[in-house]
């Protein structure tokens, strides 16, 4: 029976171990987030709301384009 007790103590111990860690991992994380500035400009600086119309460049292929749709968006939380 010693056996069985040993391994399901370790077992206990190992998934706790584990579970701490995994705390103190995502307690660091997200403090990063939190230090880390928030911006919403992109890479070129355009201000929010500016609207830009692209061409897009023909191909080479045989196949229609069609209408292209590409717009950015910004996640709310």
């Amino acid at each position: 029976m010693s056996v069985i007790e040993a391994s399901l103590n370790g077992t206990v111990r190992t998934i706790g171990v584990l579970l701490i860690v995994w705390l103190v991992l995502r307690w660091i994380l997200r403090l990063q987030q939190a230090r880390k500035p928030t911006t919403t400009r992109t890479n070129d600086q355009r201000p929010p709301g500016d609207v830009r119309i692209e061409n897009v460049p023909p191909t080479s292929s045989s196949e229609p384009r069609g209408n292209v749709t590409d717009a950015d968006f910004e996640e709310i939380k």
